[in-house]
């Protein structure tokens, strides 16, 4: 049998000594026993090692795969909202330029309401100075009746003066 020398600290001896009392054992008969036990576990250790590693493989390739989806998810959301900021930007100038459009019109709308009431208002005028008119066309019509000559004077008149007298 060989022999192995390891530099220890005094901690570890004193705790390697208290292991070995309680177990009823030598400092040597430990020192061998947990280098078997290490040596079986790394056996073990390995191949469980070996699965860990290969799963955790798996779980980066499948992180790798899900955070270049989210890169590229990330990247269209990017697209998308640009171009909404574009599609926001051009609505706010169209809505801009209808509400000074709706501001002209109103205008207008006002300007025309009073073109309105001035148009009613100088018909009214022109019918009351209509009416009026009438009024004196009719007195006027009905002072030349008044005024009329007899038909047989109207004759005379047709005819001049000096002829209705020659027939007389």
């Amino acid at each position: 049998m060989s022999r192995i020398y390891a530099p220890v600290d005094a901690t570890t001896l004193e705790q390697i000594d208290q292991n070995a009392k309680d177990k009823g054992i030598s400092r040597a008969q430990w020192v061998s026993t947990a280098i078997e036990s290490i040596l079986h576990q790394e056996g073990g250790n390995i191949e469980d090692l070996r699965l860990e590693l290969e799963q955790a493989r798996t779980e980066r390739e499948e992180t790798w795969r899900e955070v270049v989806q989210l890169r590229r998810t990330q990247e269209q959301s990017s697209t998308d909202i640009e171009q909404l900021r574009s599609k926001l930007t051009k609505l706010q100038e169209e809505k801009g330029l209808l509400e000074a459009d709706l501001a002209r019109c109103k205008e207008d709308l006002e300007r025309c309401k009073s073109e309105r009431d001035k148009i009613i208002e100088a018909m009214k005028l022109k019918d009351d100075e209509i009416n009026f008119l009438r009024g004196h066309v009719a007195q006027l019509t009905q002072s030349i009746s008044q005024l009329a000559l007899p038909p047989s004077q109207e004759e005379a008149r047709a005819k001049s003066w000096w002829q209705f007298w020659r027939r007389g």
